[in-house]
């Protein structure tokens, strides 16, 4: 699938002790409700948060999954969010945005979709231009954080031993 195609969103269940299905074919990160992260999270795969997270998300190719006990302090770019959770930071994805009935969003959201369920409690605004501007800067920022991090690598001796 090229990076212009969208693609579904992650399903999420509103019980966080099931585990979302997802296509066969779909490659999927789980950090786990034990995990505490500082710092910025970039991958090239799906991604499904049950831990905490303080920094920004970035997969601007990828769908991200707050699960029910997963709480983000920063912002999140993707290509589709659902959010079961916590957040408290700018959502922004180039297909949709879907806060489940559980979820708690502090923040500014920014996509051409946006799906509300009953029960969600969300603070903020609401930006549906802003999603592409947004998403063309990560895909960049994300292409300059590549080679820097391997330039590293190698300059450290850790690449390749």
């Amino acid at each position: 699938m090229s990076s212009t195609e969208r693609q579904p969103p992650i399903p999420v269940p509103a019980n966080p002790a099931h585990r979302p299905a997802v296509a066969r074919s779909a490659v999927v990160t789980s950090i786990g409700r034990g995990v505490h992260i500082v710092g910025q999270v970039t991958a090239s795969e799906h991604l499904i948060i049950e831990g905490t997270i303080d920094g920004d998300v970035v997969l601007p190719d990828h769908g991200v999954a707050i699960g029910g006990t997963g709480r983000v302090n920063g912002d999140v770019c993707a290509q589709t969010i659902t959010v079961l959770g916590q957040v408290q930071g700018r959502l922004t994805a180039s297909a949709i945005i879907e806060l489940r009935s559980s979820s708690n969003v502090s923040g500014r959201v920014c996509s051409p979709n946006l799906s509300i369920e009953e029960g969600a409690r969300f603070q903020g605004t609401v930006d549906p231009t802003r999603a592409n501007a947004t998403m063309a800067v990560a895909r960049h920022r994300q292409l300059e954080v590549a080679p820097t991090a391997a330039t590293k690598a190698r300059a450290s001796g850790s690449v390749g031993t």
